[in-house]
């Protein structure tokens, strides 16, 4: 019996071991994963360390690979490459999590090569862009995590395609304004458009500031931001008291015209 056991476990360890080889060479690729085998199985000695909830733990994993040198995304030139999402649930909000996260890494400019939905609810977002450097799926896992999204798998297909997939069934939205009930919160001069979000409220104030030519421009957006409702003045407003439509979790608000006109910024208040 006790041999049994002994097989069992041993079986289970060379097993483990072979699934997280195969997840560092997805990421490094298999070339640089073959050449630097030795380095690579030192460094994951204990490779038990690199999971949590019997999940690898990629930014871990990523942070190794980059501290030893083995997680290179340079190109030797300005590259097409080709990056796939797979996203687990709200296409529409993970989109939106992801896209600003590119951008805060510096990536603006790409295109969507397609966009597809798939019969088990997961959605597939595929983007092409140039660039010098490929994305550093570390500092990505830092972005995502921001908004409570992280991966579940990563694969690194040559040197010009990338295939990530995101967990984001428990997703927020990482740069909009939280409010409770009854707090009136001043909001400053906009690079963007105010996001705010909150739950159980019924009624939204907002206040423009003295010196500012306010247009309304607002949206109201479920959990996973489809559109419930939008509400817009080519009226100047110094206050506007909306109902709130049921199931709303986040508002964006802005101007019709321009974010100048609500330089001074805005008070919100909800009840």
């Amino acid at each position: 019996m006790k041999k049994l056991s002994f097989i069992f476990i041993f079986c289970s360890v060379l097993l483990n071991g072979a699934t997280f080889n195969e997840k560092v060479a997805n990421i490094i690729g298999y070339d640089t994963f073959n050449e630097n085998l030795s380095l690579i199985n030192y460094i994951f000695q204990d490779k038990s360390a690199y999971y949590q909830n019997q999940s690898l733990n990629y930014p871990a994993v990523m942070q190794r690979l980059k501290d030893n040198g083995l997680l290179n995304v340079s190109l030797n030139a300005p590259e097409n490459i080709t990056i796939s999402f797979e996203i687990s649930n709200a296409p529409i909000k993970s989109m939106k999590i992801i896209s600003d996260s590119l951008k805060r890494l510096g990536y603006y400019h790409y295109f969507t090569k397609s966009l597809v939905y798939n019969e088990d609810r997961t959605s597939t977002w595929i983007i092409n862009l140039k660039t010098e450097a490929a994305i550093d799926p570390l500092m990505l896992s830092i972005e995502l995590a921001q908004s409570n999204c992280k991966f579940i798998d990563i694969k690194k297909e040559g040197y010009t395609k990338w295939s990530y997939v995101i967990d984001t069934s428990n997703s927020t939205l990482a740069k909009s304004q939280s409010i409770i009930l009854g707090e009136k919160v001043d909001l400053r001069k906009p690079l963007k458009p105010y996001f705010i979000d909150f739950e159980g409220a019924s009624d939204l104030i907002v206040l423009s500031k003295p010196g500012n030519q306010w247009f309304p421009d607002i949206v109201f957006y479920d959990k996973d931001l489809n559109i419930l409702e939008i509400v817009k003045d080519n009226k100047k407003s110094r206050s506007l008291k909306l109902a709130i439509p049921e199931n709303t979790k986040y508002v964006k608000i802005d101007d019709i015209y321009t974010l100048e006109n609500i330089k001074r910024g805005l008070s919100v208040m909800i009840k």
